[in-house]
């Protein structure tokens, strides 16, 4: 009967969030629907007619053609293109073989328990997993909501009609918010001041450079991780989805769009995910399962955020490092750090294959 109190206390504590978390599993289940209604049955079996072994094999081997012709000739017209290619491709060589060196050197210090680069302990959170469930509900509440208004400011405003808008539109949007019912929890309901999510500048430029180092350390891996990771897509002749973003930056002109758009994806974007996945949420799953597991589940988390299979892999190995560099540092400096030089060099290799025009 205590069992049933509390459940029912619990219920009518926080009737608002699982109000709003009802509202939006009824409304996920009304898009599955709607999008299997739309669908119909004849094109439900013309698309599973194309995913016979043979179907994804010619559909992988013409587009991998046709991105290799399209870039042989693009590098043929373009000598600058050329050398362009030749420099990232000796950077990317020295900054494995750096990462090597790196990661010997990193080794030997754990080993010999030399490596001590903290500035702060990383504090004992006083929010809960239940507050960190609650940023997420709001963060997709708000989402649906901006969705559903689309349909009327698309009315109202003509050049809203842009898809690529709307996306870093509503994104700006809602990861201002998350920074925001972030900061709220923390600081104003749980009285925590900024030390508590990670934001100090003790030691600042020497954070950056652990953030640094630590980045090149993780290089090897990811390179290695993605090879293994194509490897396997070659075997299955899997065709990957581009993420939104990338899509967005490869297919858009307009200067100013693409300037807030890297600015977004490289700047804005990171510092808002270390704010909630490092500081807020690994700080609350740390107290439950320790620091080992904490690691673990956030990070799959971020790479599940991202909705990409291929990417997967890669970015919960980067998600793993900018935990450890939080835990070890107790600030967000260094993991910021990673995080922002990871998108910049993401956001620069987009640039680069949208000069070849292969994808």
């Amino acid at each position: 009967m205590s069992g049933m109190n509390k459940i029912t206390d619990f219920i009518q504590k926080e009737r608002f969030y699982i109000l709003i978390l009802i509202l939006i599993l009824l409304f996920n289940l009304a898009m599955f629907f709607y999008a299997g209604h739309k669908a119909g049955t004849k094109k439900a079996k013309a698309v599973a007619g194309l995913n016979t072994r043979e179907e994804r094999e010619k559909r992988f081997n013409e587009i991998t053609l046709s991105r290799k012709e399209m870039t042989q000739d693009a590098l043929r017209k373009n000598e600058r293109l050329v050398i362009i290619f030749g420099l990232v491709t000796l950077l990317v060589i020295t900054v494995f073989l750096s990462g090597i060196v790196a990661d010997i050197i990193i080794s030997a210090a754990i080993l010999r328990k030399r490596l001590d680069i903290r500035t702060l302990r990383a504090p004992e959170v006083r929010w809960t997993v239940w507050d960190v469930c609650k940023v997420i509900i709001l963060f997709f509440f708000f989402g649906y909501m901006l969705v559903i208004q689309e349909a009327f400011w698309m009315r109202v405003l003509p050049f809203f009609k842009s898809e690529a808008l709307r996306m870093i539109i509503n994104t700006s949007i809602l990861d201002s918010l998350a920074i925001l019912f972030v900061i709220y929890f923390s600081v104003v309901r749980y009285k925590e001041d900024l030390k508590a999510l990670g934001l100090s500048f003790k030691n600042f430029f020497k954070n950056i450079f652990y953030g640094i180092v630590g980045y090149i350390a993780l290089v090897p891996v990811l390179v290695l991780i993605l090879a293994a990771t194509l490897i396997i897509i070659n075997l299955i002749k899997y065709i990957p989805q581009k993420q939104p973003v990338v899509e967005l930056l490869l297919r858009e002109k307009g200067v100013a769009f693409l300037a807030y758009s890297s600015f977004f994806a490289a700047i804005f974007g990171p510092i808002a995910e270390e704010l909630f996945f490092r500081a807020f949420m690994y700080g609350a799953f740390r107290k439950y399962i320790g620091v080992f597991w904490a690691m673990i589940l956030t990070s799959a988390l971020f790479a599940a955020l991202h909705t990409h299979t291929v990417g997967f892999l890669p970015i919960m190995a980067l998600g793993i490092l900018l935990a450890y560099l939080y835990e070890k540092t107790g600030t967000l400096v260094s993991s910021i750090t990673v995080h922002i030089t990871h998108n910049l060099c993401m956001v620069f290799l987009v640039f680069l294959v949208k000069q070849t025009g292969a994808f």
